[in-house]
């Protein structure tokens, strides 16, 4: 019997706010609608709370609601990551038709045996020690340039075959 008293209140409440929101106007409806969904909030969390259902989802679902203004207020920045993820972008195209335009670039005996350092009767060895040596200073996970380790790469595929 006390659960039907409680629906038949909880609707009447709701009726009322319901028909005192529809007659408001302007900014005065916009306050109501405000303070009913936080009075709204309040009211079921107390519920929760007063009959031992209130758990971590709940107040973790009340955490996001209250941060809900800041990130109204971070929408404003979305023209900002926009044109970072457009630079992005056409940074990522840039580096992709440079590495295009490097390995098309053929590499010629000569210029090979300069970019390893090696003289051009070096034997299939000292190829691949100067080459080991040479990709252990510029190799990009140590800091190195892309673009040095694939000239070093394509110097050894050039003298080696």
């Amino acid at each position: 019997m006390s659960r039907f008293i409680i629906i038949v209140a909880v609707a009447a409440i709701a009726y009322l706010l319901w028909f005192k929101i529809k007659k408001a106007k302007g900014e005065e409806k916009k306050k109501l609608v405000i303070w009913t969904i936080a009075g709204s909030a309040i009211a079921v969390l107390g519920f929760l709370a007063i009959t031992g259902r209130l758990n971590f989802i709940t107040a973790a679902i009340t955490g996001a609601v209250a941060l809900l203004p800041k990130a109204a207020q971070l929408v404003r920045y979305l023209p900002i990551l926009n044109q970072f993820r457009q630079q992005a972008k056409t940074s990522n195209q840039q580096h992709q038709n440079n590495q295009q335009a490097t390995s098309q670039t053929a590499m010629n005996q000569k210029q090979a045996c300069e970019v390893l350092g090696i003289k051009p009767d070096a034997s299939k060895e000292e190829i691949i020690k100067a080459h080991k040596r040479m990709m252990q200073k510029v190799h990009p996970d140590r800091g190195g340039s892309d673009y040095l380790a694939a000239q070093i790469n394509q110097a050894k595929d050039t003298l080696l075959g």
